[in-house]
C-alpha cells in the first residue's frame, strides 16, 4: 500500500500488524506532524470499527490507548489511535521469561485503574490478556484493543464465547455471560497470573479447547511464583463473580504491593459521540496537537476569555482586511451553527472559484494538559495538510477552543494554509487584547441560539429510545446534545440552513405544521437518519432558516427503522420548541 494517503490526512507509513480484528500500520497526521496508528476493519467486521471507535471517544485514561479519530476511506473504516512505542506484556514475558511480583502489581494498579474507569462508564473490555496489554520502556502499561468491547447491560447476539480462552472467567465459558465487569476482573487476575507464573491459569495455550473446559469446570492451576501478590491473585480468580474486589478495590490493593497510589475514577466529562467522530476530524483532532492531554479532568474551566458563550461573536475573530491579498472578502454570519463564523473569499466574479474560512468556537474534545495566560496566547506550530483543506487552532485562557477551517468550495488549489495563518495570527492578536468580542445585536428572541437542545428530550423520552435514562452531553452554549448508550446514538444540533431545504437525498414531511426533511444515511453511517425540522426563515429575503437537526442511529437497525422512530421523534421536538414569529 506504499504511502497511501487516507482520508486526505493520514499517510501511510509501515504495516505493523494483521489480524482478527483488522490491519494495523503506523502512519503520519499530516495535519498536526504526528505518528499515530491506523486500523482498518477488516471486511465484514460487523460494526467493529464503529464500536471500538465509540467505546474509544467515550473514555480518555492515561492507561487505555487513545482513540482520536474514525474515518472512512473509499469502502473501509479507519480507526485513528495513540501510537504507543511498547511491546505487549506477551512479547515481553515470551522474551524475558515471568516478572517479579511488584512489576506485575505496578502494571495491573495501571490496568485496574482502566478498568475502573470503563466500569464507571458502564462498559466492558472482555478481552484482557497479556497481548491486549502495552507496556513502555518506563514501565506505562495501556489496555488496548476495545474491538470487541462493549455497555456491560447491552444485550448481545453472540452464539460463542468471546474473549480469549486462556483468560476468560467461568462463567464465560460456561456460556453463563459473555459481559460483565466481574469478568472482565477475573481476566485481569488471569493476566497478572501469566504475568508471574509464565502462562494461564487455565494451563497450555496450545490447546485451546481443553482451556476452556478446564475454565468452565474451574480446574485452576495452583500459583507458586505469586508470593505476595498471592492474595490478590486469589480474589480475582474467585469462582464467584460476586466475590472478586472492584475495579477500583483491585487498584488499591495492586497499587500497595507495587508502593504506587491510585486516583479515584474521574467524573464522565469530554465525551465525543459517534456523530462527531465520523464527520468532524478537524474538530476532534484540535486540542489534541501536540499529543498532550490531561486525562482526569476537573471542573476548574472558567469563562473569563468566552464569557456568555451565547453572546460571543466568532466573527470578531476575523479582519477582512487580513484576506485581500487573496481575493474579495466577505463575511457570512447566517449560515452554519451558531457558534459559526465565515469569511468567503472570491478570487475572481466565478461563484466557484471562492476560499470559504470557518471560524468556530467550541469545547475542548479532551481538557488541555495547560491553558496559556491571558495576554500570552501564541500563535500554536501546525502542519500544513494536503489535499483539500487547512486547519488552525488556538486554546483559549478559559479551555474554550477557536478552530479555524480553510477549504475551496470547488477543490481546486489555492493558498489554504496561507490562508489559514493570516487568520490564527489575528484571532490570537483578538485573544490577547481580552475577552473575545461580543455580537453585534444580541440573537431575537425566538431564536433557537437561546434554547438548550438538551432540554427538546425528556427522561421519559430518552428511556423510550435508549432503554435507559441517559443524561444528554451537549456542546458549546447546549446548541447541541447528545446521547449515547450502547449500540445506539440520539444526537440533536441547531443549524442555519439554505432555504428551501430540498435535495434529491431528501424527502419532505410535516411536522406538526412546519416543514422538515428526511434524510437517509449519511457519509460513512449508512445505516442512520437525519431529520431536519424548518424552525424559523432567517436573513434580509428570508433565504436562510434556523432548523433543528436530529439524527438516529441504532447499529443493526436499518435505515427505515431509524427514520420510523426519528419521525416520530420530530414530532415531540417540535412540541417543545417555542413559537416562532
Amino acid at each position: 500500500m506504499g504511502h497511501t494517503l487516507i482520508a486526505q490526512r493520514y499517510r501511510l507509513d509501515e504495516k505493523l500488524g494483521a489480524g482478527g480484528m483488522g490491519v494495523v500500520w503506523l502512519a503520519t497526521d499530516l495535519e498536526l506532524g504526528r505518528v499515530v496508528a491506523l486500523k482498518r476493519s477488516q471486511s465484514g467486521d460487523g460494526g467493529q470499527i464503529r464500536r471500538e471507535a465509540r467505546l474509544g471517544a467515550g473514555l480518555q485514561h492515561p492507561n487505555v490507548v487513545t482513540v482520536f479519530d474514525a474515518v472512512v476511506h473509499e469502502h473501509d473504516r479507519w480507526l485513528v489511535m495513540e501510537y504507543l512505542p511498547a511491546r505487549s506484556l506477551a512479547a515481553i514475558l515470551d522474551d524475558t521469561g515471568p516478572l517479579p511480583g511488584a512489576a506485575a502489581a505496578a502494571i495491573g494498579t495501571q490496568l485496574a485503574s482502566a478498568l475502573a474507569a470503563m466500569h464507571a462508564r458502564g462498559m466492558v473490555h472482555r478481552d484482557i490478556k497479556p497481548g491486549n496489554v502495552l507496556v513502555t520502556e518506563d514501565g506505562t502499561a495501556k489496555l488496548t484493543d476495545l474491538g470487541i468491547a462493549r455497555w456491560a447491560d447491552e444485550t448481545g447476539t453472540d452464539a460463542h464465547v468471546v474473549g480469549t480462552p486462556g483468560y476468560l472467567a467461568p462463567e464465560v465459558a460456561d456460556g453463563v455471560t459473555s459481559a460483565s465487569a466481574a469478568a472482565d476482573m477475573f481476566s485481569l487476575g488471569a493476566t497478572l497470573f501469566a504475568a508471574v507464573e509464565g502462562g494461564s491459569p487455565w494451563g497450555d495455550g496450545d490447546t485451546p479447547f481443553r482451556q476452556l473446559r478446564r475454565a468452565a469446570a474451574f480446574e485452576l492451576t495452583p500459583a507458586r511464583a505469586a508470593g505476595a501478590l498471592a492474595p490478590v491473585l486469589d480474589a480475582l480468580l474467585a469462582r464467584q463473580p460476586s466475590a472478586r474486589p472492584s475495579a477500583q478495590d483491585a487498584a488499591r490493593m495492586l497499587a500497595a504491593l507495587a508502593g504506587t497510589t491510585v486516583r479515584d475514577a474521574p467524573p464522565r466529562r469530554f465525551r465525543r459521540s459517534r456523530r462527531v467522530i465520523a464527520v468532524g476530524a478537524l474538530t476532534a483532532a484540535a486540542v489534541v496537537a501536540a499529543g498532550a492531554v490531561v486525562f482526569w479532568p476537573d471542573d476548574s474551566i472558567t469563562a473569563d476569555t468566552t464569557g456568555d458563550p451565547r453572546t460571543a461573536d466568532p466573527c470578531g475573530m476575523f479582519d477582512l482586511d487580513r484576506f485581500r491579498a487573496f481575493g474579495e472578502p466577505s463575511l457570512a454570519r447566517d449560515g452554519g451553527r451558531f457558534n459559526d463564523c465565515h469569511v468567503l473569499i472570491r478570487r475572481n466574479d466565478s461563484d466557484e472559484d471562492v476560499i470559504d474560512v470557518r471560524g468556530f468556537l467550541e469545547l475542548p474534545g479532551f481538557e488541555p494538559l495547560w491553558k496559556p495566560a491571558p495576554g500570552k496566547i501564541e500563535v500554536p506550530e501546525q502542519t500544513p495538510v494536503a489535499d483539500g483543506d487547512c486547519g488552525r487552532y488556538v486554546t483559549l485562557p478559559d479551555g474554550n477552543v477557536f478552530t479555524i477551517g480553510v477549504t475551496h468550495w470547488s477543490g481546486w488549489s489555492a493558498p489554504l494554509c496561507e490562508v489559514a495563518d493570516q487568520a490564527i495570527v489575528h484571532a490570537v492578536e483578538v485573544l490577547n487584547r481580552g475577552q473575545i468580542p461580543r455580537l453585534p445585536r444580541p440573537h431575537p428572541a425566538d431564536s433557537l441560539a437561546n434554547v438548550d437542545a438538551c432540554s427538546l428530550l425528556g427522561p421519559a423520552d430518552v428511556v423510550a429510545s435508549l432503554g435507559k435514562e441517559v443524561t444528554g452531553e451537549p456542546t458549546y452554549a447546549a446548541w447541541e446534545c447528545d446521547w449515547l448508550y450502547g449500540p445506539k446514538e440520539v444526537h440533536i444540533a441547531f443549524d442555519r440552513d439554505d432555504w428551501p431545504m430540498t435535495s434529491d437525498e431528501r424527502r419532505e414531511i410535516t411536522v406538526g405544521t412546519r416543514a422538515a426533511f428526511v434524510q437517509e444515511g449519511t457519509s460513512g453511517w449508512p445505516d442512520s437518519c437525519q431529520v431536519e425540522i424548518a424552525y424559523r426563515r432567517i436573513g434580509d429575503e428570508g433565504q436562510w432558516v434556523e432548523s433543528v437537526e436530529l439524527y438516529i442511529e441504532r447499529e443493526g437497525a436499518t435505515p427505515a427503522e431509524n427514520c420510523a422512530e426519528a419521525e416520530a421523534m420530530a414530532g415531540t421536538i417540535n412540541d417543545r420548541l417555542p413559537r416562532s414569529g
